[in-house]
């Protein structure tokens, strides 16, 4: 069965109560050229997608209690497979989804499912050590954390994550992306850091258009223009 098939079938059992057949029904339903393992990342991102794909600020991915629900099995089954970076990917898929547009928007209910599986994924990812991954992982925990309330600490997490972006090897991108979050955490928490924040911006809009990043760019300048 291809992709699509599986999940709109993954997404009825979940309805009907069947979560502890789903595994094996995927496992049982597979082309042959395809793993489980991509699979079941494929499903989830697929769930995504038909609860809408990533929505407008105000509103959540439709599907995103099922996305919840499948991804606590799949990251089990990755788990008892002894395969750390699936498990990564699907908890960090999971953060993303319940804050489809970072901080804004942010579904109450969301926060801590959203949270937790930022966490989860920041520790697995330090404990492969793979420089880049990690770090991305820690950009969103330290999101995460500021949706949370938990500014200050919100805060010293980005500070630590550019830093840890410009030691070897390098990694700009990441470092503009969260100067970009420090900046924008300080204009909604900080009026007295409203003229460095935009200082900021201005510097990353620079930054953006050298790494040629069209989405940062988009982002930058939303922001400037909420806050402006």
């Amino acid at each position: 069965m291809k992709i699509k098939e599986l999940s709109k079938t993954v997404l009825k059992m979940i309805h009907n109560n069947e979560k502890d057949n789903i595994i094996n029904f995927i496992s049982d339903n597979l082309d042959k050229d395809l793993q489980l393992l991509k699979a079941l990342v494929s499903i989830q991102i697929q769930l995504k997608e038909m609860g809408g794909g990533y929505p407008p600020v105000g509103k959540q991915i439709e599907t995103i209690d099922e996305i919840i629900e499948y991804t606590k099995l799949a990251v089990t089954t990755v788990l008892d497979m002894e395969n750390k970076l699936t498990a990564g990917i699907l908890y960090h898929n999971q953060a993303s989804f319940c804050f489809p547009n970072m901080d804004d928007g942010v579904d109450e209910r969301l926060i801590v499912p959203g949270y937790i599986a930022a966490v989860k994924d920041y520790e697995i990812r330090r404990e492969i050590g793979k420089k880049g991954p990690m770090l991305w992982a820690k950009w969103l925990v330290g999101i995460s954390e500021f949706i949370k309330g938990d500014v200050d600490q919100a805060l010293d997490t980005l500070e630590e994550t550019a830093k840890l972006a410009n030691e070897e090897p390098v990694e700009k991108d990441i470092d503009t992306w969260t100067r970009m979050m420090i900046a924008k955490f300080y204009l909604k928490s900080d009026p007295d850091k409203r003229d460095l924040a935009f200082e900021m911006l201005e510097e990353i809009l620079a930054e953006f258009n050298a790494l040629m990043d069209n989405y940062g760019l988009e982002t930058v300048q939303n922001i400037i223009k909420t806050y402006f």
